[in-house]
């Protein structure tokens, strides 16, 4: 399977050179922890573990597998892995893009003349269909994508324990490949392969084009906990393997999502690759094409390199299943940076396939991991061989070929239904002396429409359809609770919040229910601590103390503040979080010590 680090897989090639990537250096004692199966409440148990050694929580994951991230020094692990609900360890890679090189590619897989996709420069019909692009993030503004939401994975640091709103490119990467995929047939610009599908930015990546392998598990737990994704695109990778990432995407597939990945730019064999190495996705090498036509005639262009052959920075080998063009591609750029761009790499090859199995998901929508392998195996079966492999493997991967795949088209009118936005708030309920009630207040919009129907999974192993229901919780701890909507449409959204219920009548520092979590991080060498508390619905302000001392008073309680005046270096720091104003230790957190 494939190596851990998360690139982008494009080969960045302007016309006046390569650009330069800038890669982060991994977080230190950053680890992602995989539970058994059996586990039902992975945000109570991650709570524990964590109070047992010590660490930080990062991400709780329950959907594509169950665990969480976590920041602990490399010593603590052991006692980790001794914890008979924990599975295995795994190290919290680094991820990125591999450096990248109009749409030529289009013609060279025949989609132009396959009439079931109907490209003729009208955006009348659409592919019904669901992909989401774990990427940089996609441009939400341009006038050529139909994106209908997103999320955030890509938090810089792991301090979050749910992915945020949002997902918007602020890089280019991640919305060249969404053009690739699903660029409108809308006679401007340029056409993707499944023109009008619709589109789900999974930001994984940050603003460099890089980020941690506990980011982008993130993001497929997402894709799994939203039923309505059939494909993902994941222009990313890095050698070695993470089996946490594997299992990931594994549970994906099982809820019934296909994965496309790209082989890599390294000139090397694919199977040292992750996620390229894995046998649960498909994994696309890049074809130099300049002409969009076979033969081997085409001159080149953007590039150097030999017309119809493997491009010359493509992976090879027994892991890659399929090729497809990925030497100057023209798509979609964020409009900030022009609109469109030409790039090359396998990140550029990846989206082709991509769009390729969104053809067929629109007509036969996956639903299990069984449903996924059929539709490998036709989008494999359909391709050629009518290019030259001078690759150094013995075999020859079959050319994209989507001349005979028959896409479902939907009308305009009905395809440009945008998602809800689903989104609640909550409070403990002052009637219930026990504090194991909480009130949930629905806060969801749906801006083309109205919402239909709520589904509330409480965390417990219990749910709702109530739009606003009070539930009383059995047991005292962390919750991580999820508010799916669907819109008049049949369009879903869905929203998660780790909801901790305290007992009001323990002792100690925490009576008022502030339960703090302090990550520290360092970038370029200056530190920065990130603290996350449970904001109260009292309406008062929060002080923040840093070695006992105040450090920000009445802040507005919205559960985190960054502590970015510690300058460069190293050393111990203490910080505890109380209600504004108040007098001795009843309502305020524990204190919490980092050390960097």
């Amino acid at each position: 399977m494939k190596p851990i680090l998360v690139t982008l897989l494009l080969s960045l090639t302007a016309l006046i050179g390569v650009i330069p990537i800038t890669i982060a250096a991994p977080p230190s004692g950053g680890y992602i922890v995989v539970f058994h199966d059996h586990i039902d409440n992975p945000a109570a148990t991650a709570n524990e573990i964590s109070r047992q050694v010590g660490g930080n929580i990062g991400f709780i994951y329950q959907h594509a597998l169950k665990g969480f991230s976590i920041t602990v020094p490399p010593q603590a692990v052991a006692a980790i892995e001794r914890n008979p609900k924990v599975k295995y360890v795994a190290t919290d890679d680094l991820r990125y893009i591999s450096a990248q090189i109009p749409p030529t590619g289009i013609q060279r897989i025949f989609a132009d003349t396959n009439t079931s996709i109907d490209i003729d420069s009208n955006d009348d019909y659409r592919v019904d269909v669901d992909v989401a692009v774990l990427d940089t993030g996609i441009d939400f503004e341009h006038p050529d994508l139909n994106v209908v939401g997103g999320v955030n994975c890509a938090t810089g640091g792991p301090f979050n324990t749910t992915c945020g709103s949002g997902g918007d490119d602020d890089h280019y990467h991640g919305t060249h490949v969404a053009g690739t995929i699903a660029a409108l047939d809308n006679d401007i610009g340029v056409v993707g392969v499944a023109p009008g599908a619709r589109l789900w930015s999974v930001k994984v990546l940050n603003s460099r084009g890089s980020g941690y392998a506990s980011w982008i598990v993130a993001g497929i737990d997402w894709i799994a906990a939203n039923g309505n994704i059939e494909v993902a695109n994941m222009s990313l990778g890095g050698p070695g393997f993470n089996q946490a990432e594997y299992d990931a995407i594994q549970g994906a597939v099982d809820a019934g999502v296909a994965f496309v990945v790209a082989a890599g730019n390294d000139g090397d064999d694919a199977n040292n690759y992750s996620p390229a190495a894995f046998d649960n996705v498909l994994t696309v090498s890049a074809l130099a094409d300049f002409d969009g036509a076979p033969g081997g005639f085409g001159s080149q262009t953007c590039r150097p390199d030999q017309d119809d052959t493997l491009a010359d920075f493509s992976n090879w080998g027994s892991a890659v299943d399929i090729a497809a063009p990925g030497v100057c591609i023209r798509s979609t750029y964020p409009l900030e940076q022009g609109e469109y761009g030409t790039i090359s790499g396998t990140s550029m090859a990846s989206p082709h396939v991509a769009g390729a199995l969104a053809l067929l998901a629109s007509s036969n929508p996956p639903s299990n991991a069984a449903d996924v392998s059929i539709l490998y195996g036709v989008v494999v079966g359909a391709g050629n061989f009518d290019w030259t492999d001078d690759s150094d493997d013995a075999t020859q991967e079959p050319l994209l070929d989507v001349s005979n795949l028959f896409p479902n088209l939907v009308q305009v009118d009905q395809a440009s239904n945008q998602a809800p936005t689903a989104e609640f708030t909550h409070s403990i309920d002052s009637d219930d002396v026990s504090g194991l009630t909480v009130n949930f207040t629905d806060v969801s919009d749906d801006s083309d429409g109205y919402i239909e129907s709520w589904f509330w999974n409480f965390g417990d192993g219990n749910s709702s359809t109530i739009q606003n229901p009070s539930y009383s919780y059995k047991e005292y701890g962390t919750y991580s609770v999820t508010l799916t909507v669907t819109d008049d449409g049949g369009v879903t959204g869905t929203y998660s919040q780790n909801i901790p219920v305290d007992d009001p009548n323990a002792g100690g520092g925490s009576g008022y229910g502030i339960d703090l979590t302090v990550i520290p991080r360092k970038v370029r060498g200056t530190m920065y601590a990130d603290l996350v508390w449970t904001a109260t619905d009292d309406g008062k302000g929060i002080d923040i103390y840093r070695d006992g001392s105040p450090l920000i008073e009445n802040v507005v309680d919205n559960g985190e503040y960054t502590d970015a005046n510690l300058g460069k270096g190293g050393g111990t720091f203490t910080y505890h979080v109380c209600n504004a104003g108040s007098i001795g230790n009843s309502d305020c957190s524990d204190t919490v010590t980092v050390e960097f």
